[in-house]
């Protein structure tokens, strides 16, 4: 099960972008499936199923809240209420480190917040989890023909978002204009350089989604630094839809 816990971990905390939601989704989850145990009965593989269980409930919470605005990190930066100067103290921390392939992980969740629910699980799931179309279908609920749709509008919709924001790919982008994540994302501080996200959309976000498979969000150097980053935008969000934020 420890392998599988923690792809069913990362998958909460991508689609939630909140660590705390995504801990809740999961146990929720695995209560659920010890409840249906009796139904389980071999005819798909227990991740298929426990990713079923997990793909629904995470819907089901996502369902209720405003989707994010897909410039939703450089509206937060800018939100007098944000802890922008928290994050870059942080970052100038000696105990934490900045590592660029987690920054593109947390990114892609950002982003993918910005989508419809059912679309941003499409992509997690066959383009990041690696799960066939037959599978990822399955596990949606729906028909392959209708995973292949939600998964050709939430990429275009990333791409669209990404070309305006990642500064890897264009020095005007938000993170290349927040000189304290810029300043901290130096490639000796890897001892390598950032990853190349260049080229035509289609062939950038393939390049991204190489990043995402090396990239631990969840326990990496920067995890601390992204679970505070991703806490600033989901209240900054909350705020300017008057829900109340999850801490």
């Amino acid at each position: 099960m420890g392998p599988l816990l923690g792809r069913l971990e990362a998958f909460a905390y991508r689609m939630l972008a909140h660590h705390e939601d995504a801990a809740d989704a999961v146990q929720d989850t695995l209560e659920k499936a010890y409840a249906k145990r009796a139904s389980f009965r071999g005819e798909a593989k227990l991740s298929t199923w426990l990713f079923s269980v997990l793909t629904r409930t995470c819907l089901d919470r996502l369902r209720h809240r405003q989707r994010w605005r897909w410039d939703a990190q450089a509206l937060t930066r800018a939100d007098a209420e944000s802890p922008h100067q928290e994050v870059l103290g942080v970052l100038a921390s000696d105990e934490h480190a900045f590592e660029v392939r987690e920054h593109v992980a947390f990114c892609f969740s950002c982003v993918g917040r910005s989508l419809p629910p059912e679309e941003a699980a499409a992509v997690l799931l066959r383009e990041v989890f690696g799960f066939s179309n037959k599978e990822a279908a399955k596990i949606c609920g729906v028909s392959q023909s209708v995973l292949q749709h939600r998964l050709r509008a939430g990429r275009t919709a990333m791409q669209d978002a990404f070309e305006r924001l990642c500064s890897l790919v264009n020095k005007n982008g938000v993170c290349y204009q927040c000189a304290g994540l810029r300043d901290h994302a130096r490639p000796e501080a890897r001892g390598e350089a950032p990853p190349d996200l260049s080229g035509e959309p289609d062939d950038s976000f393939r390049r991204r989604l190489r990043v995402l498979s090396d990239a631990d969000l969840e326990n990496g150097p920067s995890a601390a630094l992204h679970r505070l980053m991703f806490r600033a935008v989901s209240d900054s969000e909350a705020r300017r839809n008057g829900q109340r934020a999850r801490h």
